[in-house]
């Protein structure tokens, strides 16, 4: 899962940002148990969401938006307090070991205010594209593009974005609650944009608008909306 800027006409490297599972038989097969390989497999895929009926949860995934969502969070003193370091006036004055120890106070702060048992590492790349980071459930980390460094309201928006999704995958494990549902059935039947020839991105709203993207957006403006200097 990647956070893009709102255009369509975005650019980034999918195939090491992309989370897939490869089911495939092993060996050869006949037409008719490749048939009764794959039924088994989408029944499995059924019957490991309990707490609800996969078809029902599945209808209310898409077509989602963040303004109709109620995002149960509240930002204490101490989330308040390290979001006042993000303040432009306090954020130019400081060098990069000062920045990345905000940024990992943030991120460790958000991990035990969402109860996650292994808090993900934030680490920085390069990329002149317009993806502000992603979350990488293979090695639990939050990666977050440079280049946006020098936009402490994105910044913050793209980290508590980023730690939803690992919120939504660690949830989507539990499955204790109709919510952790439908975080299962979302991230089962994730929708990934296709880029184009000429730049241009194909079901880039259908991936806008699933429950779990619409969710990790709401969550962040939770953050955003507190800081007074947008």
């Amino acid at each position: 899962m990647i956070r893009f800027s709102d255009a369509a006409e975005k650019s980034a490297d999918f195939e090491k940002l992309e989370k897939y599972i490869d089911i495939k038989p092993s060996g050869a097969m006949t037409d008719q148990e490749a048939d009764a390989f794959w039924k088994a497999e989408f029944q499995k895929a059924h019957d490991e969401v309990s707490l609800d009926e996969y078809d029902t949860l599945l209808s209310e995934v898409f077509n989602r938006s963040e303004d109709e969502l109620d995002i149960d969070f509240s930002i204490d003193d101490r989330l308040a307090n390290i979001l006042d370091k993000f303040s432009p006036e306090s954020w130019e004055y400081m060098d990069d070991p000062e920045k990345y120890a905000v940024i990992s106070e943030f991120v460790s702060a958000l991990g035990e205010g969402l109860d996650l048992e292994d808090i993900p590492e934030a680490v920085a790349f390069n990329d002149k594209n317009d993806a502000y980071g992603f979350y990488a459930p293979a090695d639990n980390t939050i990666n977050l593009n440079r280049q946006y460094f020098n936009n402490p309201v994105e910044l913050v928006n793209t980290i508590a974005h980023e730690m939803r999704h690992a919120y939504q995958e660690y949830r989507a494990v539990l499955l204790e609650t109709r919510e952790d549902s439908l975080y299962r059935v979302n991230l089962d039947n994730y929708i990934s944009p296709i880029q184009l020839p000429g730049g241009d991105w194909l079901f880039f709203t259908d991936y806008q608008d699933q429950y779990v993207e619409a969710d990790a957006r709401a969550f962040a403006d939770l953050f955003t909306e507190t800081m007074n200097y947008e």
